[in-house]
């Protein structure tokens, strides 16, 4: 069996990544103490952004903490083994994106597209921030025997 080439591995991770609409997202308060979580994403621009609450736990390890986790694992049902699930896990940084910014303005456009009518409620509430998620690396397990490293600086051509 012959090694993948970038190409290969980027064109699997893309669809892997396109297949979901959520993505797990693993934070560290100060303590270092993990808490695992879920949002919604958008790609705009190949950057991955997720509008978090500062109700969830994740909203404020972000905060204080901008080191993440980001999982995005094929469905049980859909694998050919439990232990082998296709997945790619990118290490990220977060950046905090302020309110009425240009950016805010055109990712929440893209979450709306995405999302619907949910967006605009969302973006209303005083509680709710806007994270981009910048990625260094990523490790893609394509099946048994079948994980590489790829060095990753976003989400472009997803």
């Amino acid at each position: 069996m012959s090694l993948p080439d970038q190409a290969e591995l980027d064109a699997g991770m893309k669809a892997l990544v396109n297949s979901f609409q959520t993505v797990l997202l693993s934070t560290c308060d100060l303590a270092a103490e993990p808490t695992i979580s879920y949002s919604p994403f958008t790609i705009v621009d190949g950057k991955l952004y997720v509008l978090l609450s500062d109700l969830a736990l994740h909203t404020a390890n972000l905060k204080s903490n901008p080191r993440a986790s980001l999982l995005f694992i094929e469905n049980e049902t859909d694998a050919e083994s439990l232990h082998a699930r296709k997945r790619v896990t990118y290490q990220a940084e977060s950046e905090l994106i302020g309110r009425g910014s240009p950016t805010w303005k055109t990712v929440l456009a893209s979450m709306q597209d995405r999302f619907g009518d949910i967006i605009p409620l969302l973006e209303s509430l005083p509680d709710f921030h806007l994270f981009e998620m910048k990625t260094s690396c990523a490790v893609f397990v394509r099946g048994f025997a079948d994980a590489h490293t790829v060095e990753c600086q976003g989400f472009g051509g997803l």
